[in-house]
């Protein structure tokens, strides 16, 4: 099994928040995976972050953001939350 991020978050995979959306789903890792891409559906993010839910090493995840699409480096195998403002 491959890295897999989902929009799971608000009605239609969004919520309004003034002239802003916030969008917010999972991502799940094989045993051998490290990270991969998640498209947020947004075309440009202002604010995101991510959270583990499984702690591997302890380590938090390191991303990086560009356009609507947030590419995730983790620990082998570590699942967990993500979460991205903008429009």
């Amino acid at each position: 099994m491959a890295f897999s991020g989902s929009v799971t978050g608000g009605q239609g995979g969004s919520t309004v928040m003034g002239n802003k959306r916030w969008k917010f789903g999972t991502y799940t890792n094989a045993e051998a995976d490290s990270g991969g891409a998640i498209t947020t559906g947004l075309s440009a993010i202002v604010a995101c972050g991510v959270y583990p839910t499984s702690h591997v090493d302890n380590n938090m995840p390191k991303f990086t953001v560009s356009g609507g699409i947030i590419t995730l480096v983790t620990d082998n195998g570590q699942d967990g939350n993500w979460w991205a403002i903008g429009t």
